[in-house]
């Protein structure tokens, strides 16, 4: 009988061993499980145009990534593409399932720090321009990560790009 293999680090433990590494000032909020930008507009107290969400990857070659944008925000899947050097047809988001193999998270968990699961992060650049601190997950439904737009680039590995849908422009009021 061959020995089992170590459990691994859980997403949550090791983003926080990466926030030790690194340094960085932050707060760790516990509130109800929410995996949902609608949950966590219901049943939190964030600000949603604080929150980043982190939608996870995969390329036809395998490669895992994972794109942190403005939760309000859709990803534009021709720029990500062309932003991680591949084919539109060659990237797809990964199933719940998917999610949950590849990144040991729970769909709507998914962590944009790198704690070595993905090949790839990448943080929108407009996730640059929010207010102070912005909101993000940890691997766990129940706990969010607060840190400045800065240091979760920092956390992401430092890769910012443009891939999130512009949105259309609002149309001014008749006058």
């Amino acid at each position: 009988m061959t020995p089992a293999a170590p459990p691994q680090p859980s997403v949550f433990a090791a983003t926080l061993s990466r926030l030790a590494a690194l340094g960085l000032p932050h707060t760790i909020h516990e509130h109800s499980p929410t995996r949902t930008m609608a949950e966590a507009e219901r049943d939190l107290d964030f600000e949603p145009g604080r929150i980043v969400k982190t939608i996870a990857f995969r390329t036809r070659a395998g490669a895992i990534v994972l794109a942190a944008l403005c939760g309000t925000q859709r990803v534009d899947y021709a720029r990500l593409a062309a932003l991680v050097g591949v084919r539109r047809s060659d990237l797809s988001s990964l199933s719940p399932a998917e999610v949950l193999e590849y990144l040991g998270v729970e769909p709507g968990c998914v962590s944009p720090v790198d704690t070595g699961a993905a090949g790839l992060i990448v943080v929108d650049e407009a996730v640059l321009e929010l207010r102070a601190t912005i909101y993000c997950g940890t691997g766990r439904a129940d706990r969010t990560l607060e840190v400045t737009p800065e240091a979760l680039v920092q956390l992401a590995g430092g890769r910012t790009g443009i891939f999130a849908r512009q949105q259309p422009a609002e149309a001014e009021p008749p006058a």
